[in-house]
């Protein structure tokens, strides 16, 4: 298709009118295929270069952008070196011609194409000499030299998307920016000099020195007294500053300066910085060391405290060391990091201070820095002050609902610098801050919001809290939970509102484990907790609250709690329908910690009191939803109950040893469990409803898992309601908790299963892998993705068949069912989008393919050399017969659907049937070779002769050494069930490279390729 300019005009406007959306998208695709296009090279040029244009500022910026992703991406369709040539003169007069302008859209006009002359530098390699050439075009114009250096190293960061070899790329980068930097420097000095007569601005002279200071050595930073001098006398005038521009730029190239100095290992290089930072401090923020005040004044801009605070921490986050080395040198430097997160009311500059403080912590707590951390403490016991009073909740309410949850979370964040500060200054130190501030305000009426903030400290302390204190948490206890008798009036005390009993229980929650270290002081707490329930049940976050620290304390106490338990049942009685279900849950689960704890006399009937109460409401929610099946709302409570069953065998496990003794106490239960669940689901058909379903299966697992060998008399029954379930629904539901039931009962080496048992459990597993073979006939390839559970969950199966029953499911009929699945794998892999489900099919494709080596890949009693039968079926019927396919296929999914984070499953199984291959083909890899010429290259499309040329070079310069290490830390698979005795040494190291060779070289290749193809980004997106 030909372009002309009306046809992007046209567009341009539609996009951003009142037309529909469908017309939108024909605009939209209509500019994307224009930006891939060999047309738009002169078209963006003509546009940005032609006057006529200049009102029409979205259309330049348009052409800007699509000509820094066209020499991103489309270098390659300028055949020549002459073309280019051109282009890269139009774009420097182009650069030339919107330099001078200082309009707001220009400069970012200006900036795409600064952008798109460093790429073009960094990809040309034949351009010689280029910097020289751009400083001497753009040298009679120092702001816009200026704008192009300031860009240049940061796209010179990485290899990123460029079409280079990294060899390439770092000896580009050498060229352009290493060896200039030296007159890079001196001419930035000299725009210093010359500020009053250049016509350059602060911000832009700062900006290029920030972007530049990395390339400088260190002590030649330290040195520009010119730079430092000007940097400090601009900061020291922010107030005065009419540009707040200058003040952020002045800002980001001292912290780039700041952060350079990490490295320094002499003390002395830095000590000037940190006179100019104090001599900074007393003149823009004079009191801020004053404790008269725990604020700044309020004359001071916020914008100018953000930018002060950013440079006092980047100091400090750089010299931490020498810090954490010297507090007699650097204290006054904390103490200003101190004041600053402690005074500044803005949270969002506090939080600039949050990583210094953890950085001092990590250095603090080591042995050797103990005498440091005895001069620190008393800096860490006033930030916990400091902390607390951000902390505390205004006196007035927020302005509005988004400023209350912002405050909120930040409280959490301010949390963690109260745990460093715990880590420092010791449990004791810690402790005593808040506790004062308790007992101070008990005995007065002070605002609730001074009572709760030291409880939120509270909290946030505990994990660093040491489980041997015995002094302060003990009086902490008495004070919060007799809170409400210390007060004459509790009637107008604040420590009986709703937000310190919410406070003070989740408190409790938090010591827990020291509680179970301290039982005396056991039944103080459980007696406040249950206070909440009798007096304050009609305060719902309070409920869950107390619910979450009882869960706690069932957890962690559930020794002490023996004796507790009937009360503990009659308590959760009282409150199930009064706090939600995630709270039902987590007091089941802390339920069944201590139910665990009962003797196998009592746990029976403890157990059945707890089922009978849930499985009555099951029953009468059952009964609802007979009545009315498609009620979504009831299937969901239904769910929610079998849940409740689910958390209460959270901690529950065989009391007996099932080498001794298969009789289990709670048997019976389990059973009238199963016989409940399997009416809901078979009888009245809960199976047909996947919510209900779902949590049934999950319930299930988990029986299955903890309980094996024990429910063998329910084991047939629950086999047949798997396999008919899952061939009249076809659910995946079905499928996972296939797997569990194949994992627990096929592996015979853990557990005593007969050999009957063991039988049925397989010809269960084929009847359920034939429903599968044949359901998955009925799926069209364009509809895989709404099963891609269903799948995830066959081949999770399968893996687990391969695991327990790798001789059956490698030669069952023949290898019929292992070719039949194989195919599906390699017919799902590419169409699904779920990042599980197809992950779960490359692993299993590398599992099968790992038993065509002589070692297993599963560590096993039974099997010391994989048979030389299973091999032959894995080497021709997958290797042989499917080796081409498997190569096209995986290549396809690493081009297209494939994650990242699966690629190194992809590598791995390719490796893998490379090496088989290779090996079954006389050590021969040419087959390996004709799979990838066959099943790849063919595949490819719009390659251009040039790249073809750059692959067969890159083909005969062999393996780079850093493809090979960094393919090795991706595929830390491959090694599984592979043994070097396969090969003479050196036949192994030369095979392993050849198979390697060009499947790694292909790899980059066509992925650069794609990238070329893909990736555009128009602004407008």
């Amino acid at each position: 298709m030909s372009y002309q300019l009306i046809d992007i005009q046209n567009a341009l406007t539609a996009i951003s009118s009142s037309i529909s959306q469908q017309e939108k998208n024909i605009s939209l695709n209509l500019l994307e295929d224009f930006q891939k296009s060999m047309d738009a090279w002169k078209i963006c040029i003509n546009i940005l270069l032609d006057t006529t244009l200049s009102q029409q500022t979205d259309l330049k910026m348009f052409a800007s952008q699509t000509l820094r992703n066209k020499v991103t991406y489309d270098l390659s369709q300028l055949t020549d070196s002459n073309n280019i040539t051109s282009f890269k003169d139009n774009l420097l007069n182009i650069i030339i011609s919107y330099g001078n302008n200082t309009d707001h859209s220009t400069k970012l006009i200006l900036v795409q194409l600064n952008v798109a002359l460093a790429r073009l530098a960094i990809q040309f390699i034949d351009w010689k000499n280029p910097m020289q050439e751009i400083i001497s075009i753009l040298n009679p114009y120092p702001s816009i030299l200026l704008s192009f250096l300031k860009i240049l190293p940061e796209e010179t960061l990485d290899l990123g998307s460029y079409p280079l070899t990294q060899a390439e790329f770092d000896s580009r980068i050498n060229e352009l920016v290493t060896m200039i930097s030296n007159d890079v420097l001196h001419f930035l000095l000299s725009t210093i000099e010359s500020l009053t007569s250049n016509g350059l601005s602060l911000d832009q002279i700062f900006k290029c020195f920030a972007s530049w200071s990395f390339e400088f050595e260190i002590d030649t930073l330290l040195s520009l007294q010119s730079l430092l001098s000007l940097l400090f006398t601009t900061l020291s005038q922010a107030s005065a500053l009419e540009d707040s521009n200058i003040l952020d730029a002045a800002t980001d190239c001292l912290c780039n300066i700041l952060r350079e100095t990490r490295e320094v290992q002499n003390e002395q290089l830095i000590m000037p910085l940190y006179e100019n930072l104090v001599a900074l401090q007393n003149s823009i923020l004079p009191t801020l060391l004053s404790t008269d005040s725990i604020t700044l004044p309020d004359v001071i801009d916020d914008d100018i405290i953000g930018n002060f605070t950013r440079i006092f921490v980047e100091a400090a986050e750089a010299w931490a060391i020498f810090i954490a080395k010297s507090p007699e040198i650097y204290q006054q430097l904390v103490t200003i990091v101190l004041m600053l997160t402690c005074k500044v009311q803005d949270l969002d500059i506090v939080s600039y201070t949050f990583p210094f403080w953890f950085s001092l912590k990590q250095s603090l707590v080591l042995p050797r820095y103990s005498a440091s951390k005895t001069a620190y403490t008393p800096t860490f016991i006033s930030l916990i002050n400091g902390i607390i009073n951000h902390l505390q909740y205004p006196l007035d309410s927020f302005s509005t609902l988004e400023e209350e949850d912002k405050f909120k979370d930040f409280r959490y964040s301010m949390g963690d610098v109260l745990k460093d500060c715990t880590a420092v200054v010791g449990t004791a130190n810690a402790l005593n801050q808040p506790f004062m501030r308790l007992n101070d305000n008990s005995k007065s009426n002070s605002n609730w919001q001074y009572f709760e903030a030291p409880l939120f400290s509270l909290r946030t302390m505990a994990q660093e809290v040491s489980l041997s204190e015995n002094n302060l948490i003990p009086k902490i206890l008495y004070l919060i939970c007799n809170a409400t008798t210390t007060v004459s009036d509790k009637t107008q005390s604040p420590l009986i509102h709703p937000k310190i009993r919410y406070a003070t229980t989740l408190v409790l929650g938090r010591y827990t484990e020291w509680a179970a270290k301290h039982p005396e002081l056991l039944e103080l707490q459980l007696n406040y907790i249950f206070q909440n329930f009798s007096e304050f049940n009609n305060d719902k976050e309070l409920m869950i609250a107390s619910s979450h620290s009882l869960m706690y304390f069932c957890t962690d106490c559930s020794s002490l709690l023996i004796n507790y338990l009937s009360q503990l049942i009659d308590f959760y009685f009282n409150v199930e329908n009064i706090i939600d279900i995630e709270s039902n849950f987590e007091l089941c689960q802390g339920l069944s910690s201590v139910l665990q704890k009962q003797s196998t006399e009592l746990l029976p009937s403890y157990f059945q009191k707890l089922i009978d109460n849930i499985l009555k409401n099951l029953n009468s929610l059952t009964k609802d939803w007979s009545d009315n099946s498609q009620d979504n709302n009831i299937a969901h409570k239904i769910a929610d109950k079998i849940d409740l069953i689910f958390a209460l065998f959270e901690d529950l496990k065989p009391k007996n040893d099932f080498t001794v003794n298969l009789d289990e106490p709670i048997l019976p239960q389990i059973e009238f469990i199963w016989s409940t669940l399997k009416t809901l689901l078979v009888d009245l058909n809960g199976q047909a409803n996947e919510t209900i379903l779902e949590r049934s299966t999950k319930l299930l697992r988990r029986l299955i898992e903890k309980y094996h060998v024990y429910i063998q008399n329910i084991l047939p029954s629950i086999m047949e309601f798997l396999v008919e379930g899952y061939s009249q629904t076809g659910f995946g539901s079905f499928l996972w908790c296939s797997g569990s039931l194949i994992a627990c009962y096929g592996d015979e080496e853990s557990l005593p299963i007969s050999k009957e048992i063991r039988n049925a459990v397989w010809e269960f597993s084929l009847s359920q892998c034939n429903t599968f073979l044949i359901n998955f006939e009925k799926i069209q390839k364009s509809e895989l993705n709404n099963f891609y559970e269903m799948i995830m969950d066959f081949f999770a199966m399968c893996s687990d068949l391969l695991m327990f029953y790798p001789g059956e499911f490698i030669n069952s009929n023949d290898s019929i069912l292992l070719t039949n699945i194989f195919d599906i794998a390699l017919g799902s892999v590419t169409h699904l989008e779920n990042f599980d489900s197809y992950l779960f099919i490359l692993r299993f494709m590398d599992d099968i393919i790992s038993w065509g080596f002589k070692t297993p890949p599963i560590s096993t009693l039974t099997i010391e050399v994989v048979p030389q039968s299973w091999r032959e079926q894995i080497l021709q019927k997958l290797i042989v017969m499917r080796g081409l396919n498997l190569t096209k296929t995986l290549f396809q999914g690493l081009l297209t659907n494939f994650h990242v984070n699966a690629q190194s499953d992809a590598v791995s199984c390719l490796v893998k049937s490379f090496r088989l291959a290779t090996e079954l083909n006389n050590n021969d890899p040419s087959v390996c070779i004709s799979w990838v010429n066959e099943g790849v290259i063919k595949e490819l499309h719009d390659v251009t002769p040039s790249e073809i040329e750059n692959l067969n070079n890159s083909v005969i310069r062999g393996l780079n050494k850093k493809i090979t290490e960094k393919l090795e830390k991706v595929s830390n698979r491959l090694s599984i069930g592979i043994s070097e005795d396969m090969f003479p040494e050196t036949q192994l190291k030369f095979l392993l490279l050849k198979s390697f060779f060009l499947f790694i070289i292909i790899i980059q290749f066509v992925c650069s390729i794609t990238t070329i193809n893909t990736s555009y980004y128009p602004y407008y997106l």
